[in-house]
């Protein structure tokens, strides 16, 4: 029988020897890959922001016109076959593709296997420019048996390359994929001012301390999330199809007299103008005014620009800052109720007397109150809406720690609907009726259970 001490060296002799195998194991694999690694080389010595120009053609397709990028003041341009902006990421993804680029493999470039390969002549030939003025290019066939290469002629070798074939994808682009296609250069984070015209009239708003304001057609509160979602999807915004590259017919497109004009300013104060013209098909003819270009957006955009005042305006019914509020008096169908901030999270009734000194759930009252949104908003209200409110069936006044008032009224149910209006502004908001109802609470309901002892 064997001993335990016995029994412990074998095991641990047993656990000692497949932990060096497999350590051996580990270094044997990672000496592998590496080796792999070193069999492949990079095509291009080169930094992505070395590049200062390049050109591409298509070879075996004469009619595809060359595209020529040139890098100036450190912006790229396209100046072949149009000048223009390119697409930004497309082009970084061709000159990514470049510097990255790794040769997994070389063949013989005898002549006769040069047209097996489809590289006589090639699909599409790189030119392209560093800094110092070193020149190179590479030529791009076709794709090798497992589809994850493609063969190559680098800076003219004799031999075939096998290049990652993502860069015969990236840089076959259109010339439409590869120009720039944004609507309108703007960030939407960083415009401070817009206005906008359309078959409702003319807006214009201004931003003041990240709060957006409208100056036109009235002064009020715009909604945040609706001016952001403007401006944001007109910075993203790409347009379909280019109608001219020319502006000298404006009337041809409607756009002498544009049905829509939007412009913005940023925060360093460059303006940027979009305006829009007639229909075509389901799109719209606009144009950028600071290019020439004539081109097509689609009727979800052009949607987005006929946006009017009570679609951009805050209709928040009441603003104040709740943590602000020292004292409330509400008066509602159940009677009224006072309640007073004792500390920051504590609250106490003081009317009516019957629950007086109880601690009170005063968030109740502030969330409804924070939440309520108007369907509508009458500005200037009509005699019967103004007489919905001659008597409140809700009334709350909010008293902040500087001794500042803040009155909210609410008029009786009509039809699914109440009508509301605050002492900060003379316009009357339209609103759910089940926010009567959530204000319609007892004074018990406020009351929170008094501890023990």
């Amino acid at each position: 029988m064997i001993k335990k001490t016995t029994l412990f060296l074998l095991l641990g002799a047993i656990v000692l020897g497949a932990a060096v195998y497999y350590f051996d194991w580990r270094r044997s694999q990672k000496e592998s890959d590496k080796s792999a690694v070193d069999a492949t080389k990079l095509a291009f010595s080169i930094q992505p922001q070395d590049v200062t120009s390049l050109v591409i053609k298509h070879p075996a397709n004469p009619a595809e016109p060359a595209l020529q990028f040139e890098k100036r003041e450190g912006v790229w341009q396209m100046t072949q076959p149009i000048v223009t902006l390119p697409d930004q990421a497309s082009l970084d993804g061709i000159i990514d593709g470049l510097s990255s680029a790794r040769i997994s493999q070389t063949e013989p470039g005898a002549p006769d296997r040069l047209r097996v390969y489809g590289l006589d002549p090639p699909a599409i030939s790189l030119e392209f420019q560093v800094r110092g003025g070193a020149k190179h290019s590479v030529a791009l066939g076709k794709k090798d048996f497992s589809g994850i290469s493609v063969y190559s002629i680098v800076d003219g070798a004799k031999d075939v390359a096998l290049l990652p074939e993502s860069l015969l994808i990236s840089s076959g682009k259109s010339l439409q994929d590869l120009r720039d296609r944004g609507v309108l250069h703007i960030a939407g984070d960083k415009v401070v001012s817009f206005d906008l015209k359309n078959s409702s009239g003319q807006l214009a708003a201004k931003k003041e301390k990240d709060q957006w304001e409208f100056t036109k057609p009235t002064g009020s509160r715009g909604d945040a999330g609706n001016i952001s979602a403007l401006l944001s999807g007109l910075g993203a915004a790409k347009w379909t199809t280019p109608a001219s590259e020319s502006a000298d017919n404006p009337a041809k497109y409607g756009l002498a007299n544009p049905s829509i004009t939007f412009t913005a300013v940023d925060d360093k104060g460059k303006n940027a103008t979009l305006i829009v013209g007639k229909k075509d098909g389901n799109q719209y003819f606009a144009r950028d005014t600071s290019r020439p270009t004539v081109f097509l957006i689609s009727e979800d955009l052009y949607k987005k620009l006929s946006e009017n005042y009570n679609d951009l305006r805050d209709k928040k019914l009441a603003h104040f800052d709740s943590a602000a509020i020292n004292h409330v008096e509400i008066h509602n169908a159940n009677g009224m109720i006072a309640c007073t901030r004792k500390s920051e999270f504590e609250w106490t009734i003081d009317e009516p007397a019957d629950q007086k000194g109880k601690p009170a759930e005063i968030s109740k009252l502030f969330t409804t109150l924070e939440q309520a949104s108007a369907e509508q908003i009458f500005d200037q209200p009509a005699p019967d809406v103004r007489t919905m409110l001659a008597k409140p069936e809700f009334q709350a006044t909010l008293t902040d720690k500087s001794g500042k008032k803040l009155t909210i009224e609410i008029s009786k149910e009509s039809k699914g609907f109440v009508y509301a209006r605050t002492s900060d502004s003379p316009a009357i908001y339209k609103l759910n009726k089940q926010v009567l109802t959530d204000l319609n609470f007892k004074p018990g309901d406020l009351a929170l259970p008094v501890p023990a002892g």
